[in-house]
């Protein structure tokens, strides 16, 4: 027997046989070959050609891109815990605690096994939830990082049927199609409980351990075996594998990311895969059309400021600030800012992957229920602008967001939702040089063509009610013969004549333009003496506007210089220390007269100490009365 047979023959789970299992193994083969091999994997190794046609892959991603909407569940051994370890407790990433609380494995499962008790009906519980809410997938955590997988897996004791005598990742699977769900899989490629995945320097694992002591294929065939039970048919049909996560040098190639594709390929067919077999979660890669790096990309926890220009993507995105159960989490998202991001994921060309977190027994708990339920609520009268549809025709609008579709007989309709409803029962959108056949209020009356009007370098909608149908967001339909002119991007002013620019609003020469990343904000940073950024504005009332600028500062010991300009006229105004690279503070930037019509105004650095930060999150604009 090879090492790696013995450990499935004897079912390495077990602490006893682990060990013995580990140090057969050792004795074996020794870890500098598989760090050699790692490292002498050259870059074609790690990629696979795409050679899918076009049509075949529209085919393949069709439902998902129909789907827009799905519901993510994180729930293991982890949710046991309930955030707390000893007198530690864990409010973020609480499906870590092993990992940061640094507990051995064979610990962690001697403490958790005995609390690990799922109610008969949780699955059911899920798939309600998730169709109630108008979600069309559900992508659950078959294995995460801690090891522990849902299925009956003959590779290890490990699992859920060794623990409770259930197979429940098929009870979840059941229960999914029962809805009418599509079915996705999540599944870590790390491993804190196997005794050779990846530990010690460049690897997620427990504090402590070395890959000096471990053997690296053995893991990864062990790896592959695993994702085959989940994908051969003995669940059925795998609409979506969410695999998680990369990072050099365990990236592509040291997961056999070839072989591990070709197999879960000749197992689905139409199974779509994520992009996290590398470390890539949300940019194009600039070969991506010689080679494939995933189906989708996956930001994390944001909603890219532009969307992501020639990639599907979805935004994976938490209720409150951790994906696994811990009582001690309470910052819940509210569900207006929920059904807010989910639309704003779209009218980029996104899709919205929301996740809960049941509780140990695998119940829901209330907070999440209730704002599942209110996104279920809105999406039943306003569900057809969020399925089916593409990124708005539009970057930015002052008072929400647009998606769009092309209906079946070759019409164009354009949706507005608006966040910020006009109590006078007038919207500008700005941009728009088409005047649509018809409109409609979803989930109100029709729009009769007197009330839409061209006007001020857009369209003006009069006659609409004072109060929003919805107080997320109102959405209004307006169909055109085909699609409608939109003019050049320019940041239009709020209903208060203030203007909010943005960093994605920005064409930078010199700076750089940061997207926002989990916990942060985008800004604009690596300022350098003579770089700026220019906005472009359509003034509509000439006169004098007073300019705050939200920034944070990281290394800065003395004082930049910049200087804020509109043609000839300028402010030059200093930024000292915020007190760090997350301590956002706003500065008056002096003021400066505006002369009505299209303009840029620039924001320039003109001296800035080496190796300091200035990030610059927003810029506001507000009329001196």
């Amino acid at each position: 027997m090879t090492p790696l047979s013995i450990k499935n023959h004897l079912k390495f789970g077990k602490p006893n046989t682990m060990k013995k299992a580990y140090l057969f193994a050792a004795a074996c083969l020794t870890v500098l070959v598989a760090v050699a091999s790692l490292e002498a994997q050259t870059e074609s190794e790690d990629l696979i050609l795409n050679t899918e046609s076009v049509a075949d892959r529209q085919t393949r991603m069709a439902w998902w891109k129909e789907a827009r909407f799905g519901m993510f569940v994180h729930w293991g051994l982890y949710s046991s815990a309930e955030g707390e370890w000893g007198e530690k407790k864990f409010v973020r990433a609480a499906e870590w605690i092993q990992k940061n609380a640094k507990i051995p494995a064979d610990v962690y499962e001697k403490t958790m096994r005995p609390k690990f008790k799922p109610s008969a009906d949780f699955a059911t519980q899920w798939a309600q939830l998730a169709k109630q809410a108008g979600a069309k997938y559900v992508v659950f955590t078959n294995k995460h990082h801690e090891g522990f997988a849902l299925h009956d897996s003959a590779q290890t004791e490990f699992d859920a049927k060794d623990f409770t005598d259930r197979d429940l990742h098929q009870e979840i699977v059941t229960a999914l199609r029962g809805q009418g769900l599509k079915v996705g899989v999540y599944h870590s490629l790390w491993d804190w409980h196997h005794p050779d995945a990846p530990a010690g320097k460049g690897a997620v694992n427990v504090p402590g351990l070395q890959m000096a002591d471990r053997e690296l294929p053995n893991y990864v065939d062990y790896l592959h075996a695993q994702v085959n039970e989940i994908t051969d048919g003995r669940y059925g049909a795998v609409d979506v594998l969410w695999l998680d996560y990369s990072k050099p040098p365990f990236q592509g190639a040291a997961w056999q990311a070839k072989k591990l594709v070709d197999l879960v390929r000749t197992n689905q067919p139409n199974v779509l895969i994520n992009n996290r077999l590398w470390k890539n979660t949300k940019e194009q890669r600039e070969d991506s059309k010689q080679y494939w790096f995933g189906d989708f990309s996956t930001p994390e926890q944001h909603i890219p400021a532009t969307g992501i220009e020639g990639v599907d993507w979805e935004t994976c995105d938490t209720l409150n600030i951790t994906w696994g159960w811990s009582k001690h989490a309470t910052q819940y998202k509210s569900s207006t800012e929920l059904i807010q991001r989910l639309i704003d994921a779209v009218s980029k060309g996104g899709n919205y992957l929301l996740n809960i977190g049941p509780r140990p027994d695998g119940s829901i708990d209330p907070k999440s229920v209730e704002r599942f339920t209110a996104i279920g609520d809105w999406m039943k009268i306003n569900g057809e602008s969020i399925y089916g549809t593409q990124a708005g025709p539009f970057s930015r609008l002052p008072w929400g967001r647009a998606s769009a579709k092309v209906l079946d007989d070759g019409s164009y309709r354009l949706y507005l939702h608006v966040f910020k409803w006009p109590k006078s029962g007038e919207l500008f959108v700005p941009g728009l040089g088409s005047i649509p056949v018809k409109g409609q209020l979803l989930g109100g009356a029709a729009i009769g063509s007197p009330e839409i009007s061209q006007a001020r370098g857009g369209i003006q909608i009069t006659g609409l009610p004072t109060a929003p149908i919805h107080d997320s967001s109102t959405v209004i339909a307006l169909d055109f013969d085909k699609a409608p002119e939109v003019a050049p991007f320019r940041v239009y002013a709020a209903t208060d004549g203030s203007f909010t620019l943005e960093p994605a609003d920005a064409s930078l020469k010199g700076a750089k333009y940061h997207d926002n990343e989990m916990f942060h904000r985008s800004n604009i940073d690596s300022w350098k003496a003579q770089s700026h950024a220019r906005f472009p504005l359509q003034v509509e009332t000439a006169g004098t506007y007073e300019v705050q600028i939200e920034l944070a500062t990281h290394r800065l010991k003395s004082k930049a210089e910049f200087v804020i300009s509109v043609g000839d006229a300028q402010h030059s105004f200093k930024v000292g220390p915020t007190g760090g690279p997350k301590q956002w503070k706003t500065i008056d930037a002096g003021t400066l007269d505006f002369p009505a019509g299209p303009v840029e105004i620039q924001l320039a650095c003109e001296s800035i100490e080496d190796n300091s930060q200035v990030k610059v999150a927003k810029l506001t604009l507000r009329p001196v009365k």
